[in-house]
């Protein structure tokens, strides 16, 4: 099933016709364990880090209802969580534990969620974990060139997240994977935390787009100069 899964990953890029590049900024070999965290500006990172990674997924509790994703996600191991209920969330804390104690690399999005495309403070679980059972961090960063179009906003439901998806005019999305980033550097998961946020920090004033105001601000001050 997890194959079967990668498998469908893969096939919906290719049916969304979109073209991912990979950016290795790593010294390879990558740790044979790890625990992958990205940002989570849209559905679509779904479909490509479970394409490019053996990873059991965290999830929100919605992702079962989807179709066909939903099932084939379950039936890989998927961990489901209810992120307002602390029962749930500690159940999946506990299954992520179990699932590392099997040999298995797991995939939390720190930011508790899909919020758009500008990072919201991480949650400590994924950097507990990884400084509790000493597995490596391993972050990457997805970029959309077509920031609007991948972006899941607030009014979208999957349907019209999909449609926007695959009407989008420019196909390219950027998946840069880092150095894996070490617990026993750390003194604490908090410390842990707040070093990792500082580099996405960084990565997403270096890789994300200007936005509106910005360009104009940029093509303004451009114009007065030429003048």
């Amino acid at each position: 099933m997890p194959k079967l899964f990668r498998l469908f990953c893969w096939s919906f890029i290719r049916f969304l016709g979109k073209s991912p590049h990979i950016h290795e900024n790593f010294a390879p070999p990558l740790p044979k364990q790890y625990i992958l965290i990205s940002n989570h500006p849209s559905g679509y990172d779904l479909l490509m880090i479970n394409a490019l990674f053996s990873v059991k997924p965290l999830a929100q509790a919605g992702v079962r209802k989807w179709f066909l994703v939903g099932r084939i996600a379950e039936a890989t191991g998927t961990v489901f969580v209810h992120r307002d209920s602390k029962d749930s969330r500690n159940a999946a804390k506990e299954a992520c534990f179990d699932a590392i104690k099997k040999g298995h690399n797991i995939l939390i999005y720190p930011e508790g969620g899909c919020y758009g495309r500008d990072l919201t403070p991480f949650k400590l679980g994924a950097f507990d974990i990884s400084h509790r059972t000493g597995i490596p961090i391993l972050p990457v960063y997805l970029q959309y060139e077509a920031e609007n179009a991948y972006e899941w906003g607030w009014e979208d439901n999957l349907v019209k997240h999909l449609f926007k998806l695959m009407t989008a005019i420019n196909k390219h999305t950027h998946c840069h994977i880092f150095n894996p980033i070490h617990p026993q550097n750390f003194t604490d998961a908090k410390a842990y935390q707040d070093y990792v946020f500082s580099l996405y920090k960084n990565w997403q004033q270096r890789f994300k787009l200007l936005d509106v105001e910005e360009n104009e601000s940029v093509n303004y001050q451009s114009t007065a100069l030429q003048n």
